[in-house]
Order: C-alpha cells, then sequence, then structure tokens
C-alpha cells in the first residue's frame, strides 16, 4: 500500500471523526467501496446506527451519509448489519496457514463464520520456531484470514528440557525458556499460550509461568491457557491411577486437581506477573462440574475488583472436544501390567504393536479380580465425565450404521444392558484395530447453565477451538463450522441469552482490546476494513453433531483488509490476510 496515501487518508478519517461531520463528498477521486444503508454494530457494545461506510486502501476513511460520495464499488445494506470482522480468540488454523495447500490458505470454514483474524499457539504449541519462521510461513502463500502468533509455552519448554521433560524445570531451565520468549516478543508475538493439561506443560510449576509471564508483561502482552483442569480430574487421569501421583507443591489443595484449581492458578499468574491473562475455551464438563461457572464468575469478579485483569473466551456448545471420543481408556487394550503411571497421554499409548491382542487383553482384564474392578469403575467416570450415557450419541459405527444419532443409553437399553456392558460389548463384538472400541460418541458434557453463564460475562470473548477443515467428517466438532452464526441464531434471536451489540463486542472490540489489537475490533474511521455484513432474521448455522460441516446462511460480506473473502454469501478464495506483527 502507498504509504503516502495511506497518511492521507487516514488523516482524512481522524479529521471527519474528530469533527463530527457528515460528508457529502470524501475525496475527489472515488473511493474503493462504499458499504451503504446499513445498520453499523461499532464493536463497542453500543446499539446499532444507520450509517454508510466508505472505504480506500483498506481502510475505514469515513462514516455516516456519502451519498455524495463515489466509489469503485457500492455495496447495498439495506436492511443488514455491518460489524467488525469477528475475532477468534483460540485457534488451531495455524498449522494448515504455515504450511498447508492453497486452498487450504483460504481458511473456508473460518471465513463462511465471518472470522477475519485469528489468534494461534493455543494450547502453548507453535507450528514452527523462531516466531520469525512461523511469520514467514504464513506469508510465504498468503492467508485469508489476519493471524496473531504468539509463544508458545510447551515449544520453549520442549526446546529447553528437550524429552526430559518430565519434572520440574530448574531455575537455569526456566531463565534459558525466558530468553526464548523474550526472542519471540521481540520477533512480533503477542503473548504467552499455555497448556498446563498437556505435555510437556503439565509437567511445569505455577512459578514457572509466572517468571515466563513476567517477561510478556514487560511488552505489554498477555498470557492465555487451556487450564490445568476443567474437570474432576485432569484429562490425563482417571480414577484407577490417581494414586500414583505425587501432589504438585504449588497447589494448596492437594493433588486432587480440579476446575476451581485451574482457574485459581490463572488468576494469581495475572495478579503476581501484572499480566492481562484469559482461561480460553472455558468450560465445565462432565455432571460433577456443572455450575463451576458460578464459582469461576465468582472468583473472577472478586480478582477484576482487585485490578486483575481476567478474561475468558468460550465457544457456545454443550459438547467438547474436537473430534469423536472413545469409552474404555487405552491400557485396558494392552497386556495386563502394562505401566499406566504416564497417563492417557504417555507416548505409550500411541505404539500400535502394543494393541496387537486387543481383544484378548480386554477379556483378561475383565478377568482379573482388581483389573476387573478398575476398568469399571474408569468407565463410569469416563462415561459421566462425557455427559453420561443419555448424552453419549454414537457419531461412528462403521458395521452397524443404523446406531449412528442414538445414544449409548438407548442402545444399552434396548439390549438389556447397563452401559458399562453395552461399552464393553461394542468393543469385544465389534472392535477393530483401526477402531479399537467398535463405535465412538460425541458426549454432550456441558450444561446449559453453564454455558450460559460463561456467555453472560462482559468480559467473555468468542473463539473456535477449532481450525481449517476441508472434509470434516464423522465425529468433528460442529465449532469448526458454525461458532459464530449458532451464537447468533441460537444465544441471540432464539434464547435471547445475550443481545446482539453484546454478542458483536465479545467477537471483536472485547477481543481486540484483550489482544492489544489498535487498528481492528470496530467500526470507525482509521480502522482496517475487516468487516461482516450480515442478515440477522437470517443467520443460521446448519453444522451438528451428525453433520458438523453443514453451511451457514446469512452471512452476505466478509471483508479482511478492505478485500472480500464472502462476497454475496459466496466464496472468493482470495488471501488478503496478514500476520499482525506487535
Amino acid at each position: 500500500m502507498n504509504q503516502s496515501r495511506m497518511l492521507r487518508r487516514w488523516t482524512l478519517a481522524f479529521a471527519l471523526f474528530a469533527s463530527g461531520l457528515t460528508p457529502h463528498r470524501v475525496d475527489a477521486q472515488a473511493l474503493d467501496l462504499i458499504i451503504r444503508g446499513g445498520r453499523v454494530l461499532d464493536g463497542s457494545g453500543n446499539p446499532a446506527f444507520l450509517a454508510d461506510v466508505g472505504i480506500d486502501d483498506g481502510v475505514i476513511v469515513a462514516m455516516g451519509d456519502l451519498g455524495g460520495a463515489a466509489a469503485v464499488r457500492v455495496i447495498d445494506a439495506e436492511g443488514l448489519y455491518v460489524a467488525p470482522g469477528f475475532i477468534d480468540m483460540h485457534s488451531h488454523a495455524d498449522g494448515a496457514l504455515y504450511d498447508g495447500s492453497s486452498r487450504q490458505r483460504q481458511a473456508r470454514n473460518l471465513v463462511a463464520q465471518g472470522i477475519t483474524t485469528i489468534v494461534v499457539g493455543p494450547d502453548g504449541r507453535n507450528p514452527t520456531w523462531p516466531i520469525t519462521e512461523e511469520v514467514a510461513g504464513y506469508r510465504r502463500g498468503g492467508t485469508a484470514v489476519n493471524v496473531v502468533p504468539m509463544v508458545g509455552h510447551g515449544t520453549v519448554r520442549g526446546i529447553v528440557m528437550g524429552d526430559d521433560y518430565e519434572r520440574h524445570a530448574t531455575e537455569e531451565e526456566i531463565a534459558r525458556m525466558q530468553g526464548l520468549v523474550r526472542q519471540g516478543m521481540e520477533e512480533g508475538a503477542w503473548g504467552l499460550g499455555a497448556g498446563p493439561e498437556y505435555r510437556p506443560g503439565r509437567f511445569s510449576t505455577t512459578e514457572e509461568l509466572i517468571a515466563l509471564a513476567e517477561v510478556v508483561a514487560d511488552f505489554d502482552g498477555f498470557y492465555y491457557s487451556h487450564q490445568r483442569s476443567q474437570s474432576p480430574l485432569p484429562l490425563w487421569l482417571t480414577p484407577s491411577i490417581v494414586d500414583e501421583y505425587t501432589p504438585p507443591p504449588t497447589w494448596p489443595s492437594g493433588w486432587r486437581l480440579t476446575a476451581t484449581d485451574g482457574m485459581a492458578e490463572t488468576i494469581r499468574i495475572g495478579r503476581e506477573a501484572g499480566i492481562r491473562v484469559v482461561g480460553t475455551h472455558i468450560k465445565a464438563k462432565g455432571p460433577r462440574t456443572w455450575g463451576q461457572s458460578a464459582v469461576d464468575v465468582m472468583a473472577i469478579d472478586r480478582a477484576r475488583a482487585d485490578g486483575v485483569e481476567v478474561y475468558l473466551d468460550q465457544y457456545p456448545y454443550e459438547t467438547f472436544g474436537g473430534g469423536s471420543v472413545e469409552v474404555i481408556p487405552r491400557w485396558y487394550y494392552a497386556p495386563v501390567g502394562t505401566d499406566r503411571s504416564g497417563g492417557l497421554d504417555a507416548p505409550l499409548w500411541s505404539r500400535r504393536e502394543l494393541m496387537a491382542e486387543r481383544e484378548a487383553n480386554l477379556r483378561t482384564h475383565l478377568g482379573h479380580p482388581v483389573y476387573g474392578k478398575e476398568l469399571v469403575t474408569d468407565i463410569e467416570y469416563v462415561l459421566d465425565l462425557q455427559g453420561g450415557a443419555d448424552r453419549h450419541v454414537i457419531v461412528i459405527a462403521p458395521h452397524d450404521e443404523s446406531l449412528v444419532g442414538r445414544t449409548l443409553a438407548a442402545v444399552a437399553a434396548e439390549n438389556g444392558l447397563t452401559p458399562v456392558e453395552q461399552v464393553i460389548r461394542f468393543a469385544l463384538e465389534m472392535g477393530t484395530d483401526e477402531l479399537r472400541s467398535g463405535v465412538r460418541f460425541r458426549g454432550l458434557a456441558g450444561s446449559a447453565e453453564d454455558v450460559e453463564r460463561y456467555m453472560r460475562q462482559e468480559y467473555t470473548a468468542t473463539s473456535t477451538d477449532g481450525g481449517v477443515v476441508e472434509d470434516p467428517g464423522p465425529g468433528r466438532h460442529p465449532r469448526y463450522f458454525g461458532t459464530y452464526p449458532h451464537k447468533i441464531a441460537t444465544y441471540v434471536r432464539e434464547k435471547g441469552v445475550i443481545t446482539l451489540p453484546f454478542f458483536v463486542r465479545s467477537s471483536t472490540g472485547l477481543p481486540a482490546q484483550i489482544i492489544g489489537l489498535d487498528d481492528r475490533g470496530y467500526v470507525r474511521p482509521g480502522q482496517v476494513a475487516d468487516l461482516v455484513v450480515f442478515d440477522f432474521d437470517r443467520v443460521q448455522d446448519h453444522a451438528t453433531i451428525l453433520n458438523p460441516g453443514g453451511h451457514n446462511e446469512g452471512i452476505e460480506f466478509v471483508l479482511v483488509n478492505g478485500r472480500a473473502v464472502v462476497d454475496g454469501g459466496a466464496l472468493t478464495g482470495v488471501v488478503p490476510g496478514e500476520v499482525l506483527i506487535r
């Protein structure tokens, strides 16, 4: 973009905005685009107002009655809403955008929702290191969306500690991690992403995370975390192996780590490092945790009253996890006595040869006087964690497709079995080397009350926890295709949980504030023209548990840096996104 022309446009935009004038002629030269007659929701949470929006060189340069202005193109937005482009606070699209195909870089399932900017590095992982190479990868083939790079805690921990990460880091190792974090921030990252429920981050102490967050605070960055637990036990534990773990010394509540402890750690990091913190893809998983939203909200409100900048982001569904799930823990398909102390996420369980005699091993476990009881206890726990047998929907059943769409509870009752007995029968009678469990489920592990309570908070942003997907396949979470239209259609229009201006702010101005973006997230002169034009009455998602790739309606235009990635409801395939360097 010509910098002198850009400066001229910004100067004009500022003058118009500051004066409050409604121009009838913006410039002797035609603008690139005017969006005329739309109801503008500017991202602040304020009510909509009627205005034309004038765009030139990818920047909003004028708003108001632009009836006398000329433009290369005019979009008639009468009856439609004009909002900032949606900013996804937790995206796994980094891998596809870093080294994916030209089609993957179009991020079609994302832009079709109105997403124009994504925050990557979720759960503490980067697609490569250093940040300069990650940025170069996005730029080499272009991206349809803007990308906000982050430093991954797991990435820097892995670089420093290598394979010897199943322990607390030494002071010298933490100092080396701090150096890498500083390097990443100097190269343009916006903050630190962490996943202390995952390897290698789950072996870290809170002090380690605080030390790294303090480096990010020096750059006015932010910290966001998949927390250590959002369920009765961390994801890598089941009741049969909890006694094999030593309590982390930093946890006052002991080794029985819960969702309450996870949020407490995030708040503590914000308080002690003096940094903005985000509890990302917030949820209360499983009936034993339902109601956790009230505890979290109370804790966050108290912390914010003390001056700690705590935020949340959320995808608006009662089902969690990117893909379909099994129920029987993996070690019951391995030989009896195989070491389970590494947890469900141990690299050991990716070894196919360990499961070579899966059916015989499962039968041996069932007949064992100790392991047989533990097997039942673990299955009962996992079923409850994922919502209960009546909320386990079968989404994959290659040997009996009539089962797809039915619940485990219904099938078990029909066969005169308990849910645990039915799960075991599926594995013994229908299991294969490719699908040990015979069927796979999508569990509805959340409650409507928790989803809605988190959503109503003024500090909760919107996210997908999704990535770029061409063929979703059975079992994929519908959030990959439908998050933002779903939130509008279900929680604004149908249920009235939040208002439309509130939704727009949670998806635009609020995430821009959290990240620290000052040129996106609002519809104002001087802002970059990342915009969504939609028909509120028609917006509807069609991505469901059984049809996760369903299309969206009502998203008419999506602009990224002033160029249309969705035009008249159709995807254009252009890649005008930019890597946003802090």
